[in-house]
């Protein structure tokens, strides 16, 4: 947590710091200004040595003197120097002068594909450009990388027709641990976040399908699929809200949309391949893509019936509860730093507004959806407090709907672990974490793991007295 407030800290300086200076870079001619950031300010330059015009992209300066934004910002070049595609931007040279750390690259002067959709575009080309984003994440992800930031504004165009994905700076390895930290969430963007990232859950090739996902539905219609008054807001409706509808008269690309966004990973298109089949399908053919391109590579098995007696399903204020806290710990360490580098939104973050909880078809999709919003409460630390907001609860829903359920008691196990290694609660909540733990043993009497809660917590209760 140190970290990742020092490194909100740390954007929120480089934001702040208007009045940087023009560097001057050995071998380079700064020519003007093209655009500036959190991170960095980019010029239009002319490499000397080749007499050619380049995208210098240069750290801000009070980033610089952070270990953990230099070894970012390196690592953006290397990355893309090892990505040669024609849909991928390229980077020439990277280097340090004086304190400046700066990459060289293409320079690309059609503009993004934010200013086009702005001005709106036919569904024909919204095709094409998904195919060719597509393209450059499907070679990227071959070579082991998730790109983690896909939107409008990271893709440019070298000309009228050919786009071009551009900022790997959040980029990482299949082979590197892609949870996505506090410090990471906020230099994402959650307009385009899929479920998992939002939830700061591991990331591989179908997160950056999500993202283009809701890429191609914005350029389809002309705006995003979910929108809200504040970043955490809008994380939880990519978490719960269902999958918009598509226009009438865009009907036949709603397969794609459905595959792309869907909340589970597992339902979308396995690699950029499979989604390129499809799209080609439906704009040469004219016709839907066929269901189904996608089959889950698991079976849910349905849970049996709960007793007569069991209490009704959560109302509409508890599903709220429960989807703020999940994300409430990103609020506290990346809500502002996401504002501060966007320069339309206003801060401070406005508070979050109340989200419709999704509608619930059967004692299945119940459980399953408590069985994932109690596992993000676990990820981020909410054991058995706030109230009703917590993992211990989530996982105690699922036992009143089903006692023998298997990874609801794996869970009250990781709960009972982790608890064990941050045993300090706010008194305040000792009491109602205990009435919680005692109305779950009414489903689990003899579960080893909420006995083992519920005798820490009286501990706890004696030694605060």
């Amino acid at each position: 947590m140190g970290n990742d407030m020092s490194a909100k800290s740390n954007i929120d300086a480089a934001a702040a710091d208007e009045k940087q200076k023009v560097p001057q870079i050995p071998g380079y001619t700064i020519e003007k200004p093209l655009g500036k950031g959190a991170m960095a300010a980019v010029y239009l330059a002319v490499q000397n040595a080749l007499e050619r015009q380049v995208a210098l992209k240069v750290m801000a300066s009070s980033l610089s003197v952070d270990e953990t934004f230099r070894r970012r910002f390196v690592k953006e070049g290397r990355i893309i120097g090892q990505l040669s595609h024609q849909h991928i931007i390229t980077v020439y040279d990277i280097g340090e002068y004086e304190g400046y750390y700066y990459m060289a690259m293409e320079y690309i002067g059609h503009g993004t594909l934010r200013e086009r959709i702005e001005r709106g575009m036919p569904p024909e080309r919204a095709v094409s450009i998904l195919c060719q984003i597509a393209k450059a994440l499907g070679y990227a992800h071959g070579r082991g990388f998730v790109h983690r930031d896909v939107k409008p504004a990271n893709i440019l165009f070298r000309d009228d027709e050919t786009a071009v994905l551009s900022d790997f700076g959040i980029a990482r390895g299949f082979d590197e641990s892609t949870r996505l930290t506090m410090a990471g969430w906020t230099l994402g963007t959650p307009n385009y976040m899929s479920p998992e990232q939002a939830l700061g859950k591991t990331l591989d090739a179908r997160s950056d399908l999500y993202a283009l996902g809701v890429v191609f539905y914005e350029m389809l219609v002309g705006a995003r699929p979910y929108k809200a008054t504040d970043s955490i807001s809008l994380a939880l409706k990519h978490v719960s809200e269902p999958i918009p509808r598509l226009p009438d008269n865009l009907a036949i690309y709603q397969g794609i949309i459905d595959n792309l966004l869907a909340k589970d990973p597992n339902d979308r298109f396995a690699h950029a391949e499979e989604l390129i089949k499809a799209a080609t399908h439906v704009q040469t053919t004219g016709k839907a893509m066929p269901p189904p391109v996608v089959k889950r590579t698991e079976t849910v098995t349905p849970p049996p019936k709960p007793p007569a007696v069991s209490p009704a399903p959560p109302s509409k204020k508890t599903w709220i509860g429960w989807l703020v806290g999940i994300v409430l710990v990103l609020l506290l360490g990346g809500a502002g730093a996401y504002l501060a580098m966007n320069r339309n939104v206003v801060t401070p973050t406005p508070t979050p507004q109340p989200v419709q909880p999704p509608k619930i078809a059967n004692v299945s999709e119940q459980i399953a959806s408590h069985l994932r919003i109690a596992a993000a409460n676990l990820n981020i630390g909410f054991l058995i407090s706030p109230y009703n907001l917590n993992a211990t609860y989530g996982y105690c829903e699922v036992l009143k709907l089903d006692a023998n359920n298997a990874a609801a008691l794996r869970g009250l196990d990781d709960v009972a672990r982790a608890y064990a290694q941050q045993p300090e609660t706010n008194r305040d909540e000792l009491h109602l974490a205990l009435g919680m733990v005692q109305g779950c043993l009414g489903s689990a009497p003899n579960n080893p793991s909420l006995l083992s809660l519920r005798e820490r917590i009286q501990q706890q209760i004696g030694q605060s007295q």
